[in-house]
């Protein structure tokens, strides 16, 4: 739904939810990876793109949305529709590349909640720093950052869209070994077996 310089507009978002739900007994469709959104400017109960991923939600398809990068203006920047309370939000942590987690962090670029909605937010961390992924053919971030090219078909990036990938591909593994799992049960299990980060407070 995003251009190669990963703009778009929330009506194609909310077209593509749509098909997804249409589509989600033809094509097995279980997950939906929202790694974009945008600054929030009205209540979670009216935004068309939170109403449209409650849809999704409701017709048993687990979304996953990040909780944006705007952590340095402060509290209150979660993204729309990370900010809506029924699907999972994901914030980003750095590992410091250490095996160990005593010494993980949020990153200071990873939003921060409450949402505008005073609904808490994120629900989750997972790795959001340096992380290598895929580069999309025709995709300009690899102009923009020739730096963080690693080969033709890859890319090293930080953000909460990258956190984001990683619980989606955890929330596969669960549905692979438990295809009966619900979206309220996968975000309860995730989020029932998270593990505070020593550095960081309550």
């Amino acid at each position: 739904v995003m251009d190669s310089e990963g703009a778009g507009y929330a009506s194609g978002v909310i077209q593509a939810i749509d098909w997804a739900i249409a589509n989600r007994e033809r094509f097995g469709i279980r997950i939906l990876n929202m790694s974009l959104g945008h600054p929030v400017v009205e209540p979670f109960v009216v935004d068309p793109l939170n109403l449209a991923v409650e849809r999704a939600w409701a017709a048993g398809l687990v979304v996953i949305a990040s909780a944006g990068n705007r952590g340095r203006d402060g509290y209150m920047t979660i993204n729309s529709p990370g900010n809506d309370p029924f699907i999972l939000t994901v914030g980003a942590m750095n590992d410091l590349n250490s095996e160990t987690r005593s010494d993980d962090i949020i990153t200071t670029y990873s939003s921060r909640g409450p949402a505008r909605d005073l609904v808490m937010k994120p629900d989750i961390v997972a790795p959001g720093n340096r992380l290598i992924s895929t580069l999309a053919r025709g995709a300009t971030v690899g102009d923009i950052y020739p730096e963080r090219v690693v080969n033709p078909h890859q890319i090293e990036l930080s953000g909460t869209s990258m956190a984001t990938g990683v619980v989606s591909g955890a929330a596969a593994i669960m549905l692979q070994a438990n295809p009966l799992l619900s979206p309220d049960q996968i975000k309860l299990i995730m989020m029932a077996s998270a593990e505070q980060l020593p550095s960081e407070e309550i």
